[in-house]
């Protein structure tokens, strides 16, 4: 009789907690692979913001995923890079069955100095649907890393924080 308690206690246990516990194995084992960045990302040292930031990943990059915690991914580097976390919504998996969607143009001739022409916004990403995170006056000197499109990368040499500007906005840095 007590078998038979154990053994009914056993399938009650499997069919109630038997769903979960199967999701949570086949969501780990579909969050391991090779995944590509959708934006510029904070990677850090734990799964959380309350962890400081490495470094930034740049957008448009494959990076290799580990592990998952809550909305976090564990990013592990294939060069010998700290291992750190970034959050899922700005990955996307690579499926080895699709053909990639094709990217927005991206050229590196682009990179150089520039002139702003008017202020100008400086912003998170590459489109007006993104935030403002400052305003750069007319006439200053920007750097440029790339082009995306109509927009324009710009990193600050002195720390400040990089964000995207419009390519109609700015010209070349000429000396005269």
């Amino acid at each position: 009789m007590r078998e038979k308690i154990l053994s009914f206690t056993g399938l009650l246990t499997l069919l109630l907690f038997g769903p979960f516990l199967s999701s949570t194995i086949i969501e780990a084992q579909t969050t391991r692979g090779t995944y590509t960045t959708t934006a510029d990302v904070p990677l850090r040292a734990g799964p959380g913001t309350n962890h400081p930031v490495i470094t930034t990943l740049p957008k448009d990059i494959k990076i290799n995923v580990v592990a998952k915690e809550g909305y976090w991914l564990k990013v592990e580097s294939k060069h010998g890079g700290q291992t750190g976390y970034i959050e899922e919504k700005f990955a996307r998996p690579e499926s080895p069955a699709q053909t990639p969607p094709p990217k927005p143009t991206t050229t590196a001739s682009a990179a150089g100095a520039y002139r702003t022409l008017k202020d100008v916004d400086l912003r998170d990403g590459p489109g007006t649907k993104y935030k403002t995170v400052a305003t750069l006056p007319a006439g200053i000197k920007v750097t440029v890393v790339r082009a995306e499109g109509d927009w324009l990368r710009v990193e600050s040499k002195k720390g400040g924080k990089p964000g995207y500007v419009e390519k109609k906005s700015v010209e070349r840095w000429t000396d005269k």
